[in-house]
């Protein structure tokens, strides 16, 4: 019979909910002052206690809400990158300023990758009460070039967990009690068991709460601290890079040029397809003129470009007979195409000047006119 009484006291103590324990719990702390006809009791009297409290209670509830509005749990978060000219300098100034506001370093990563290019990062946790002017100082450590912030309100997350815990408790003292109301060994390893549960749920609840109480009392930063976009590696000047320095330095310039030609090439592409589309009739009607009349170049080149030699009259010897009717030793030789040998061809002299009249189909005579 004690058997089947502390069994059912088990079923009644494992399977209460969070709300009857804090019932219990408000209630009356000793199971033996419960009564079964208690609810039945309130109920009745519930009417009545409303018509009396009634304006009563909607003060309570308005304060009540003005007291959650105030006393909101919030977990701030933010995610910050600066640019600086040392990285390394800027994460001890970021160090310095969150050991001023009594918050401390949760991490901090160091690196410098393949490309030579330093790299840090740091999670901050910061009172709530320095979270603003702490984030303004980190953004004055250089360029600050981004930020992102959140916010999570974990209010009624804390009072689930914090009535989690209560209940917990109360299961347990309940447990306790019951263990000592044991007669057989059956029964004292199942209230044992039942505690040993009880307690790892209530210790999972307490480490719960631990941390959102730690989270709604410090903000975290996670700080990103990075060089310029135009950042050189430095090196002393009795430090060369070497071999494999230079063919490194060399092939990322030669992708450098490449990528630039790449986007002139792109930039200029809509243009050279605008310009080809406007010339393109001017140039076939170019080309047609030139294809239905090809000697129209030719001509003029042949009449400006191209003159007859002159033909130079030479000293006839004294005592010859001129066939001109001349004088001796005045005469001409009439021979077509003569030059005498002591005088150059007219074409060979320099600064002789041609006439531009000089018609292309007669030929000079010996007196300088033309024939026909």
């Amino acid at each position: 019979m004690a058997s089947a009484v502390l069994g059912a006291l088990l079923l009644t103590a494992c399977g209460a909910s969070p709300q009857q324990a804090d019932s219990e719990a408000s209630g009356s702390s000793a199971p033996d002052s419960r009564d079964l006809t208690a609810p039945e009791n309130a109920d009745a009297e519930a009417p009545e206690a409303a018509e009396q409290d009634g304006g009563e209670s909607e003060s309570v509830d308005s304060v009540g809400s003005d007291v959650e509005i105030d006393d909101r749990q919030l977990i701030h978060t933010a995610h910050m990158t600066v640019r600086v000219q040392d990285v390394a300098e800027a994460s001890d100034a970021a160090k310095e300023l969150t050991r001023d506001t009594d918050g401390y370093v949760a991490s901090e990563q160091l690196s410098t990758p393949a490309d030579g290019t330093p790299e840090g990062e740091l999670t901050l946790r910061i009172p709530n009460g320095e979270y603003e002017g702490t984030l303004t100082a980190l953004a004055e450590l250089g360029d600050r070039s981004d930020i992102e912030r959140s916010v999570e309100d974990v209010t009624e997350e804390i009072a689930d967990v914090e009535s989690r815990i209560e209940s917990s408790e109360t299961a347990l003292e309940s447990l306790r009690g019951y263990l000592e109301e044991a007669e057989d060994v059956d029964d004292l390893l199942r209230v044992e068991r039942e505690i040993q549960d009880r307690q790892a749920d209530l210790e999972s609840f307490q480490a719960r709460l631990e941390t959102l109480r730690n989270q709604t009392s410090y903000s975290t930063v996670h700080l990103t601290l990075r060089p310029p976009a135009t950042y050189l590696e430095e090196r002393s000047d009795d430090e060369s890079i070497g071999f494999l320095g230079g063919l490194e330095r060399g092939w990322r310039a030669l992708l450098s040029l490449g990528e630039g030609l790449s986007v002139l090439v792109g930039w200029l592409a809509p243009f050279a397809l605008v310009v080809a589309v406007i010339g393109a009739w001017p140039l076939w009607r170019w080309r047609r003129r030139r294809q239905e009349n090809p000697n129209a170049g030719g001509r003029s080149g042949r009449r400006f470009g191209r003159v007859r030699p002159r033909r130079h009259r030479a000293p006839v010897p004294a005592g010859t007979p001129s066939t001109t009717g001349g004088r001796s030793g005045e005469g001409t030789t009439d021979e077509p195409g003569y030059v005498p040998e002591d005088r150059p061809n007219s074409e060979g002299v320099e600064g002789v000047e041609r006439p531009d009249d000089v018609s292309e189909a007669g030929e000079e005579g010996p007196d300088g006119r033309s024939g026909s």
